[in-house]
């Protein structure tokens, strides 16, 4: 079984997002409340007042990951 590495979301991002969408309360209260780096799953209940999903951001997060991991050819 092994383990899996903490997923960790920039801040600047979901601001980036909430702007994008014209919520600029959200991304405010991103902001001011949430730390740089986000923890999906320390930060849940937060994220989920925002309308957020926590597993959706990790599996979005998981896919930019791979996206961007330089490939083995």
């Amino acid at each position: 079984m092994g383990t899996r590495h903490t997923m960790h979301i920039p801040k600047a991002h979901l601001i980036e997002q909430f702007i994008a969408a014209g919520e600029l309360d959200k991304a405010e209260q991103v902001d001011r409340d949430l730390p740089d780096q986000i923890d999906p799953i320390a930060h849940a209940d937060d994220l989920r007042a925002l309308g957020l999903d926590a597993g959706l951001l990790m599996t979005q997060s998981d896919n930019l990951e791979d996206q961007y991991r330089p490939r083995a050819d």
